[in-house]
């Protein structure tokens, strides 16, 4: 069964190729793995395009985790430090 995530992600890949944006690299090598049949190599593009936009969904995510985990921790070390002031009399 497909997830919700995924259809969308089939769904972006099929409005690229509706748009004639094809990566090369992707479509030679569905081309390859079809033996050069362009039907054939049409789904097998679909598959390996889909594949790589959710690595790339992962790798962006990742990276967004990272990031605000960084902020977190540069905000903790600014309360920690903050937390030692004596209040004005």
């Amino acid at each position: 069964m497909a997830t919700q995530h995924s259809e969308l992600i089939h769904a972006m890949v099929l409005r690229e190729m509706q748009e004639g944006v094809i990566r090369d690299g992707l479509w030679a090598q569905a081309l390859v793995e079809a033996t050069y049949d362009k039907e054939k190599a049409k789904a097998i593009y679909i598959r390996l395009r889909a594949a790589n936009m959710q690595e790339d969904t992962k790798k962006l995510l990742v990276k967004q985790i990272q990031q605000a985990l960084k902020s977190d921790e540069v905000k903790r070390k600014d309360f920690i430090s903050a937390s030692g002031l004596k209040k004005p009399r």
